[in-house]
């Protein structure tokens, strides 16, 4: 019976980790809201920035 529960929550774990990687404001923020963001930083230096390697 141990074992099954240690299976359970190791299988609900493995289960869960697609839902933690999606960005909470994927879906929910307005592209207008990237867009005017965009326009405020354009003459500063973080529009200069680029993401694409992330610490790599």
């Amino acid at each position: 019976m141990k074992s099954l529960l240690k299976l359970a929550t190791i299988a609900s774990l493995l289960a869960s980790v697609p839902a933690f990687a999606h960005h909470p404001a994927a879906d929910i923020v307005d592209p207008e809201i990237y867009e005017m963001i965009d326009e405020n930083v354009s003459d500063t230096p973080h529009a200069d920035m680029v993401f694409d390697d992330m610490g790599r």
